[in-house]
């Protein structure tokens, strides 16, 4: 649906904000900051209204109900996976006028958030508070006939599977992805990928296929270095078929991004793409497990906005991040 981005957000008295708190993120940290997150907001002044969520794809049902002609500012209480439902319940939301959203990082992994130069709890809040956000495209892909929404990535292959295998251990943190890795590699198998890419056909033997939208992926890997959330395009990265050895040799770059430099990655820019995988493949938007090929793919320019921070100048030696 088309969105009319909110203008900048007031500060401080008469600010009303919709905090959607997910009291399971980050192995519970959540649960724990949240009464010090909640007195800090509204001891600045703003008028804060919390939704806890309950169960799954509760906050993408909450903000899809909200009244945002009367709310300033969304804010995200959790990680990727919480910023994802957020992001789903306000491209469902009948109304036009999207305030702009705030992303206070207590997941797991808070890869997107990066993008916006916030590493910290702190930061989050310090974000909100300075008022700044800018504009993101999301990415819609379709699934048996369903639309849904990203900001960050979504891959299908070994990533996803991956993704799959690690999610019931995901209390062990960057651990059990490691271990689905491990795992996945010994039973790697390519699959065959069809897609066409803004009306060009290509076909690859591939490992995975990544969309991405930007930089950073399971928190801290590099996954598309070059991705920019707000140029209008996304890209599609595909690592064609390489053996267990090489991709043992080769994962370990991903966390620097010069994975992108081995000869089997081919990366395209893309505005919209038509994919579908033999076998059929699960997929990962966001870090979130559902979805299957065949997908539809399509970038949105700029229909969010998010509130981030100012990276500082290098030649400024007093500056902090």
């Amino acid at each position: 649906m088309n969105h009319k981005v909110k203008p900048t957000c007031r500060k401080g008295k008469n600010v009303k904000i919709q905090l959607i708190f997910n009291p399971h993120s980050g192995r519970g940290k959540s649960l724990k900051m949240f009464p010090h997150i909640l007195k800090r907001l509204r001891d600045a002044g703003y008028e804060v209204i919390p939704h806890r969520t309950m169960y799954r794809f509760h906050a993408t049902e909450i903000v899809k109900n909200l009244n945002l002609y009367e709310t300033d500012a969304l804010v995200s209480l959790g990680g990727d996976g919480t910023a994802f439902e957020v992001l789903n319940g306000i491209m469902n939301n009948p109304e036009k006028n999207v305030p702009p959203i705030a992303l206070i990082p207590v997941g797991t992994g808070n890869s997107f958030v990066k993008d916006m130069n916030i590493f910290t709890v702190e930061e989050g809040i310090r974000a909100l508070q300075e008022g700044k956000h800018k504009a993101a495209d999301v990415i819609r892909f379709t699934t048996d006939h369903t639309p849904w929404y990203f900001v960050n990535n979504m891959g299908f292959g070994f990533v996803a599977d991956v993704s799959l295998w690690s999610e019931p251990y995901k209390k062990l943190g960057q651990t059990a992805y490691a271990m689905g890795v491990l795992r996945e590699m010994l039973r790697l198998k390519p699959i065959h990928v069809t897609m066409e890419i803004d009306g060009q056909k290509v076909e690859h033997n591939a490992n995975f296929v990544y969309f991405c939208n930007s930089v950073w992926v399971a928190g801290n890997m590099k996954i598309s270095p070059n991705s920019k959330f707000d140029d209008g395009l996304m890209e599609v990265m595909v690592l064609n078929a390489i053996d267990r050895p090489e991709l043992f040799k080769t994962f370990p770059k991903v966390f620097n991004g010069s994975h992108i430099e081995h000869p089997a990655v081919k990366v395209y820019q893309a505005k919209h793409v038509k994919v579908s995988s033999d076998p059929q493949k699960f997929c990962n938007p966001d870090g979130e497990i559902f979805g299957v090929t065949p997908l539809e793919v399509k970038i949105l320019p700029g229909m969010v906005r998010y509130y981030y921070l100012e990276k500082p100048d290098p030649s400024d030696k007093d500056s902090s991040r």
